[in-house]
């Protein structure tokens, strides 16, 4: 357990993330949803800390969301004044899926002091304390964009494949994804299943065992090893799936 005095010697606001007791009965939680390839609605909600609730209605921080990708150092932090904020990158510029860190984070400095009212730590009441602009008030962990199968599967059409055939290829850019080539008659069928939904689907619980047989064919442990750290690791795609 984080206890105050290691935090406040730390950070010398009160912020509300895991392990701080600045806010004891305050909750961050954000929820992200995917909207298209590219983009995700991140819907934030606060409880338990009426303070930055206040500062919000007050225009003195936004909600945030940092966008960034480790293996390249890319980041940016996209602000919204409401909590239901839609965060957008450009696949060609961050080179894969970024991980997402959730925030709310002030834009001008002020002073103040705090009481009971605000929710806060009485260790933190009665004290005059400076918030300087871009001080994060509220912070969640780093999440990844997309961590399901479906969105690490792209589907093409192949006229020189066989009817009713597909190949599924590993690949290792844009932080891995599966390349599942199938026939024209297979990928008009997907596209338009007339009805078929549950044929349709065993199609596609194929294509999905597939992907884990490569997965556990190549990226898997060696047999001959006991380290269950395989080389699927280094792909963060794969460490959220």
């Amino acid at each position: 357990m984080v206890q105050f005095g290691e935090v406040s010697r730390s950070i010398p606001y009160p912020v509300l993330e895991d392990g701080n007791l600045s806010y004891p009965e305050g909750q961050y939680q954000v929820s992200i949803v995917p909207d298209g390839n590219v983009s995700v609605v991140v819907e934030h909600q606060l409880q338990g800390a009426p303070f930055i609730n206040r500062l919000l209605v007050q225009g003195k921080c936004r909600f945030g969301c940092l966008v960034s990708v480790p293996l390249t150092g890319y980041r940016k932090l996209e602000l919204s004044k409401d909590p239901r904020q839609v965060v957008e990158w450009d696949i060609d510029v961050v080179g894969e899926p970024p991980m997402l860190r959730p925030i709310v984070v002030t834009v001008e400095e002020f002073t103040c002091k705090l009481d009971s009212s605000d929710g806060v730590n009485e260790a933190w009441r009665n004290r005059s304390i400076t918030f300087p602009k871009g001080a994060r008030l509220a912070l969640r962990g780093y999440l990844k964009a997309f961590s399901s199968l479906n969105q690490l599967l792209e589907v093409v059409k192949d006229p020189n494949l066989p009817a009713g055939s597909f190949e599924v290829q590993p690949c290792t850019e844009e932080g891995f994804y599966f390349k599942v080539k199938v026939a024209t008659d297979l990928f008009n069928f997907i596209q338009d299943h007339r009805g078929y939904q549950l044929h349709r689907g065993s199609i596609l619980t194929h294509i999905a065992s597939r992907c884990f047989e490569i997965l556990k064919q190549n990226y898997g442990p060696s047999q001959d090893s006991n380290d269950d750290d395989g080389e699927w690791r280094q792909f963060r795609n794969l460490l959220a799936l």
